[in-house]
């Protein structure tokens, strides 16, 4: 009993005593390295810096990332949730359900416990202080259900609201917030949405965002929803109105993949459902299915990954630049370190010494970084402006601070292991003497700050070679050919209420009186109006052709249809190929005519002039009793989606022959080309279409700026990159001006020699800027290969640039070259001033 007493007592003590000591040391190890790196506040400041750039940049980044790619999207069970979407073989894109097909699907699927449809739409707010277009979504009443989250104040929509067609609405906690100052009494209360009154039956929960960003069809956040109530005819729109997207959650047990193969499944009864003459068409429909989150996030994923191992590689550089000091500065610490191992301190003692320095550093440069981050992350979203999907869920969190210390523990390891193992090791008599030449460092030493120069070369070619590739490719896509001419031109964008304009005479008439306005203006050349802009035309239907074209498959025939008014195509400097443009002649009671484009000429009258030929909208079935109408011109492509995204066909309808566009046409755009300045020009065109409709919200831009916003997710990627290989250069031109500076220094006996011997300024100024160019040219062997493994995941980037584009390669090597010199200028002349006969002495 009392040996067993003895050794608790034994163990108790050496755990009570050994984590204090342990304690202690620790301590003490970090007050001498605060006591050091105070003394050295220059080698502090330039390495804490370092750091700060490399943990920052990585840091904001990944607060991005991690708002992005790897939180939870907000609603309950996200994971089993998955969109649907219907698609042709021969189409270009998925597209949205029809409203009969997502009521088929509804009924029969049994892999989903439930199910939902939702599309956006504008939706006009008045009778409040400042009225406002918002965006809005009609939605399937099970909606709510299917996410899981229902509205925090009030209640969801019901079954009942979509069968009568209720005029309720559930608004989103921003607008609460914003608009109605967070009245408790707006449940309840009465709106006006498109001049009809709705009641507000419920509010949902800060944080709540729907639909996501980005996310197929329908990506955009809405601040109402509205019952879907699908009317009799959309009931029955077999072939038409694809543009429902369809959410659902999958049942317990059921994974995508057995879900993908009940929906091919159905795909035979869906279109046995359909008319007999519209079955060919829809023979082969498919039904993907994509998870919700995947659907979100895709576009975005790899341009996030390419940054995140880009401002990766920037941290590298800036760790081998704090171990490109340590090691310089290490030369100076040889007497002070042999000192400590000669009283006694065993050379892992003074490791874990020197490690506490690089701990602190690490430490200093983490703190500092996440400051740097905070505003650098805030940097990025304004460069991004609304192009990345999930914004709101980009922010500072636990898991951006943990990220930051997991770099405050890593990077010391980066930096510091390496030269304080090589300083331990230096630690013997030799260092205790005082001569120069015993203080100069070993060739191992400067073969180790040569190593890690060459590295952050090769990283930063890596960087450099990427960002030259988005530069190309950008030059490449603002050069591109729009179609349109948009200089000088301004647009004014409206969205009419139903409330107010009802039917379609109001509409056309609205048009009309809208040219009218603003065609007094001084300095107008031309004015028009369509339904949509290019670059912004989403529309598709399907549409035949008299005998004379050229066969081509039903699935095929798909194109983009836009009515216009007055001179749209002048306004816009559309170039006209064949025929000519509308005219006033071309009233309700003349011939239909229409204009298509170069695309659709060249589908279907590849050999000959389709000026007299005719089309129509529809398939090419005896149902289809649209009107012929006759080609009377042919223009330019014109981009419809974005200057990197294929022309497909367009026709373009005269509106006053033609009011088949429905909702289309409640968004009216007005285009004004002038001689004057456009930013002066839209006060004028703001305050005449004010005139026509006080209550109606109106978006002024001019065209150059509607280009530029394509643009923004171009702009981002490429203004980042930049960024980030600038910073990579900035601290490579650092590290090889260390190593230079140092050997200059190291070298001076050397040098002094020379020049003792003879040895001109030139001569010793080449000496220094063979040694830079040595290990520049290392560098890029090294760096050429890695950016050629690298770059190919850039290839989705990239707009007709390969990822092996000579002239980015040859471009970022000559900008390391420029670095390198102007880096090896200082030490080069600090090499030429060296005093021989004071060098000699030194001996």
């Amino acid at each position: 009993m009392s040996a067993l007493r003895l050794w608790w007592d034994t163990a108790r003590g050496i755990l009570m005593t050994a984590p204090r000591e342990h304690l202690d040391g620790v301590r003490s190890d970090v007050g001498f390295a605060l006591h050091t790196l105070r003394r050295q506040k220059g080698f502090t400041a330039v390495a804490v810096l370092a750091l700060a750039v490399g943990i920052g940049a990585n840091t904001a980044v990944f607060t991005i990332v991690n708002g992005v790619l790897l939180q939870a999207l907000p609603y309950q069970g996200p994971e089993r949730l998955v969109l649907l979407f219907e698609q042709l073989p021969n189409a270009p894109f998925k597209f949205g359900f029809s409203p009969p097909d997502f009521e088929i699907v509804r009924d029969l699927a049994r892999s989903y416990s439930r199910f939902a449809a939702y599309r956006n739409v504008g939706l006009e707010l008045s009778g409040v202080a400042t009225p406002e277009r918002l965006n809005g979504a009609r939605v399937s009443p099970g909606l709510f259900a299917v996410l899981g989250v229902g509205p925090a104040i009030g209640r969801a929509l019901t079954e009942d609201d979509d069968r009568q067609d209720a005029k309720v609405a559930v608004v989103s906690h921003n607008l609460w917030t914003q608009t109605f100052g967070r009245d408790p009494s707006t449940v309840g209360g009465a709106i006006s949405l498109d001049g009809q009154p709705y009641t507000v039956v419920g509010i949902m929960p800060e944080g709540f965002v729907f639909p996501p960003r980005k996310a197929g069809l329908n990506g955009r956040p809405a601040d109402v929803f509205v019952p879907m109530s699908f009317t009799r005819f959309e009931r029955q729109a077999f072939g038409m109105l694809y543009n429902n997207t369809v959410v659902a959650r999958l049942a317990s047990g059921v994974s995508i993949e057995q879900a993908r193969a009940e929906l091919s499944s159905l795909v035979p009864t869906v279109t046995d459902r359909y008319p007999p003459p519209l079955q060919a068409f829809t023979a082969k429909l498919s039904i993907p299915i994509t998870p919700l989150r995947e659907e979100t996030v895709a576009g975005s994923r790899r341009l996030l990954l390419v940054l995140m191992a880009a401002v990766g590689l920037v941290l590298l550089i800036a760790c081998a630049d704090v171990a490109c000091l340590i090691l310089t500065r290490s030369a100076s610490r040889q007497r002070e370190l042999a000192i400590r191992a000669a009283l006694g301190a065993s050379r892992i003692r003074i490791v874990r010494q020197l490690l506490t320095e690089a701990a602190v550093l690490g430490a200093a440069g983490s703190a500092l970084g996440l400051l740097l981050a905070y505003w650098l992350t805030r940097v990025l979203l304004f460069l991004a402006g609304e192009k990345l999907p999930r914004m709101e869920s980009i922010g500072f969190d636990y898991r951006i601070v943990l990220f930051a210390v997991a770099l405050a523990l890593i990077t010391p390891l980066a930096f510091g292991v390496v030269p304080a193992i090589r300083a331990a090791r230096a630690t013997t008599g030799d260092a205790l003497k005082e001569t120069a030449r015993a203080l100069r460092p070993t060739r191992r030493r400067l073969s180790l700050l040569g190593l890690l120069v060459v590295g952050q070369f090769a990283i930063a070619l890596v960087l450099s070679v990427g960002a030259g590739l988005l530069v190309r490719s950008f030059i490449r896509l603002v050069q591109t050919d729009p179609g349109f001419r948009p200089a000088q031109t301004v647009r004014a964008t409206m969205t009419l209420p139903i409330g107010r304009y009802r039917t379609p005479e109001q509409v056309k008439a609205f048009y009309q009186r809208a040219i009218d306005s603003v065609r007094a203006a001084p300095g107008v050349l031309a004015i028009g109006a369509g339904s949509d802009l290019p670059l912004g035309v989403r529309d598709r239907q399907a549409f035949s052709a008299d005998p004379s074209a050229q066969p081509i498959p039903q699935q095929s025939r798909l194109m983009a249809p836009t009515w216009t008014a007055g001179s749209y195509f002048e306004a816009l400097g559309i170039t006209l190929v064949r025929g000519r443009f509308f005219t006033d002649a071309d009233g309700p009671r003349s011939e239909r005519v229409v204009i298509i484009n170069d695309r659709l000429a060249r589908l279907l009258w590849p050999n000959s002039d389709p000026v007299g030929r005719r089309i129509r909208r529809g398939l090419d079935i005896v149902e289809n009793q649209n009107p012929w109408l006759t080609i009377v011109g042919v223009v330019g492509d014109v981009k419809q989606s974005g200057l990197d995204t294929p022309a497909v066909a367009q026709m373009y309808v005269p509106l006053a022959q033609d009011d088949a566009g429905g909702a289309l046409l409640r968004t009216v755009n007005v285009v004004v080309r002038s001689t004057r300045d456009p930013v002066s020009l839209i006060a004028d065109v703001r305050g005449g279409l004010k005139a026509l409709d006080t209550a109606l919200p109106v978006l002024m831009q001019t065209l150059e700026d509607m280009v530029a916003a394509s643009l923004q997710p171009q702009r981002f990627g490429l203004t980042v990159m930049m960024l980030f290989a600038g910073v990579a250069l900035t601290l490579a031109a650092f590290g090889v001006y260390g190593v230079l500076a140092n050997a200059v220094a190291q070298q001076t006996h050397e040098i002094g020699v020379r020049v003792a011997l003879g040895a001109t300024r030139a001569s010793v100024m080449r000496l220094v800027f063979h040694r830079a160019l040595g290990l520049m040219g290392i560098g890029l062997a090294v760096g050429s290969a890695g950016a050629l493994a690298a770059t190919r995941t850039m290839a989705g980037l990239l707009f007709e640039i390969r990822p092996t584009d000579a002239a980015s390669f040859l471009g970022a090597a000559a900008c390391l070259a420029a670095v390198a010199l102007v880096a090896s200028l200082v030490p080069a002349w600090r090499a030429t001033r060296v005093d021989p006969l004071a060098a000699l002495r030194m001996e």
